[in-house]
């Protein structure tokens, strides 16, 4: 089963997916992997990093640190059950490059299209997949080209994904919404 679950900054969304992930590799006898792609750049980042880690502490993840070129691990998730965290990290990631290994500040705008490839790989590696993605490009305002292209790219693997995807989620403060496959969704799942 494949799952995305979208919703704004502290909407619920990564809770909600830890639930459904574990359960779903519960009930499929299967690994569980937490995916995470955020590359911390300060204290603040590496506090949120460690409030993730102390939330699932004890819940049998298994956790991945990659934030950018992601098909190199997708076979290592086969047939298990993957909670991806997040596309609008790794996104970012793809299209701004660290300045060690980016000398002009070039932007790869190109990386939307990679990025949501490479997400479907992984997804069809997987037993399940549940992936989680911030849903900035909502709000309706007018930003620089490369907010708007960044703003752009993310709506356009939101879009993939869902049309690929059996379940669409939408978090809103703590409250879960089902945008597409709700019949598909097994029961009981905690959050719903």
């Amino acid at each position: 089963m494949k799952i995305l679950i979208v919703g704004g900054s502290k909407s619920g969304k990564s809770m909600a997916a830890q639930r459904i992930a574990r359960m779903l590799a519960a009930r499929a006898s299967c690994p569980a992997y937490y995916w995470a792609t955020m590359e911390p750049s300060d204290s603040e980042d590496e506090k949120r990093i460690a409030r993730h880690l102390e939330a699932r502490a004890g819940w049998g993840f298994e956790t991945i640190e990659c934030g950018r070129n992601t098909s190199a691990f997708s076979s290592s998730v086969r047939g298990g059950c993957v909670l991806f965290d997040s596309v609008t990290a790794l996104l970012a990631n793809e299209m701004f490059p660290p300045p060690a290994q980016n000398a002009d500040f070039s932007v790869d705008f190109a990386a939307g299209e990679r990025v949501a490839a490479e997400l479907s790989e992984i997804a069809n590696a997987a037993t399940h997949f549940v992936c989680v993605c911030d849903d900035i490009f909502r709000d309706g305002m007018q930003y620089d080209a490369v907010t708007e292209g960044y703003l752009r790219a993310l709506a356009f693997v939101c879009r993939q994904l869902a049309s690929e995807f059996d379940i669409v989620v939408e978090a809103s403060s703590g409250i879960m919404r089902t945008i597409k496959g709700n019949a598909l969704l097994p029961r009981n799942v905690p959050t719903f």
